[in-house]
């Protein structure tokens, strides 16, 4: 069969609710939410089987919603796939700079970061860009969007950051030196573990070993920056 790429569908869903119960007609309290239902469902197949064993049987029983009902939405299995991960894109880029460092040096505001970005991303992105890079060959544009934009977030998050502590600038619009800075960042502490997980190492391991790693890692990146 043909591959086709998927016509993306762009979602203004605010969270995701799984709800899980029979194909059919769902109660009246529930009428309001089917976009939601429907790609919360689909996410949580797409994730567990990958797409090629995913089914919209299965993403119908778990909605709960009817496959006309779907198929009046969405025309098949890529249409869906496009919608979660445009909707998980969405809701990366509306993150905003909402965190809030802990108090203390650089060092500790930095590895504070830097867990929180791995944690977010073991959490919430690690299962989704798996199966993107999976389906890279039928999504390519989709698969190089989700990652540019964690990407994004991220290493913006660590150049306000640098910003403010290191360079002694407001909150705001972070320097391009900062900005440099935040992507060795990135790629000296957040990358490997990220690597690691999408590679199949256990979320436990990492977990155990994350704040030791992360801790030399940042006394590593600051060295390197008073060298500079």
């Amino acid at each position: 069969m043909a591959r086709t790429q998927a016509k993306v569908k762009r979602s203004d869903v605010a969270r995701t609710v799984t709800l899980r119960g029979r194909v059919g007609r769902p109660p009246k309290a529930l009428a309001g939410n089917i976009e939601e239902r429907i790609l919360d469902a689909a996410r949580d197949v797409f994730l567990e089987r990958g797409f090629d064993g995913a089914s919209i049987d299965e993403i119908a029983e778990r909605a709960p919603a009817s496959k006309p009902t779907i198929y009046a939405r969405y025309s098949g299995k890529p249409a869906l796939f496009a919608a979660i991960v445009e909707r998980s894109i969405g809701e990366l880029m509306n993150l905003g700079s909402s965190y809030t460092p802990p108090a203390g040096t650089v060092q500790e505001k930095l590895v504070g970061l830097a867990m929180a970005i791995v944690d977010r991303s073991l959490k919430d992105s690690i299962g989704l860009l798996r199966v993107t890079i999976g389906e890279a060959d039928r999504f390519p544009d989709l698969s190089c969007q989700f990652h540019d934009v964690s990407r994004k977030r991220a290493t913006h998050a660590v150049a306000v950051l640098l910003s403010e502590t290191i360079g002694g600038s407001a909150r705001g619009a972070p320097s391009k030196a900062s900005a440099a800075s935040a992507e060795i960042f990135i790629d000296l502490i957040v990358m490997p573990l990220i690597m690691r997980s999408l590679m199949g190492e256990r979320e436990r391991t990492i977990r155990k070993e994350l704040p030791g790693f992360v801790r030399e890692r940042v006394k590593t990146f600051l060295a390197l920056q008073a060298r500079a």
